[in-house]
């Protein structure tokens, strides 16, 4: 079960040719995920290896220490990377689109925004032959 079906309840109308998704928090739904969550966060900034790597290598706090320069310390900077997490997991959950790369691994400061896109999914159609972005 995804992060989504386990976190919100969602409706999901469409109006000619637009969507309308909306997603309300279900009771103990932040509690049901909060671990998920975490390890999502992390991987957003890098593979899960590496970090499983680094904490190994290095002993708990010295690689705490490491990770935690990476991630934004501002309240907005810390909004904005959270809502691009978000929205690239909804891709991947509802819309069944792979993001192949995790921009947030890529930023040129951890309290900056990114500019451009927030991703860039890929799938291919029902039939597996028309690449989709």
């Amino acid at each position: 079960m995804g992060l989504y079906d386990r976190w919100c309840e969602s409706t999901k109308e469409e109006d000619k040719r637009k969507h309308y998704w909306t997603y309300v928090e279900k009771d103990g739904g932040r509690d049901a995920i909060s671990d998920d969550l975490a390890e999502t966060i992390r991987a957003h900034y890098d593979r899960l290896e590496r970090i499983a790597e680094d904490v190994k290598r290095l002993g708990f706090k010295v690689a705490s220490e490491i990770l935690s320069t990476a991630m934004p310390q501002t309240t907005k900077g810390r909004s904005g990377d959270l809502g691009e997490i978000l929205a690239t997991e909804l891709v991947e959950e509802e819309i069944g689109l792979r993001v192949p790369v995790r921009r947030l691994r890529y930023k040129d400061g951890r309290n900056m925004a990114m500019r451009g896109d927030d991703f860039i999914g890929a799938g291919y159609d029902a039939a597996g032959e028309k690449l989709w972005l």
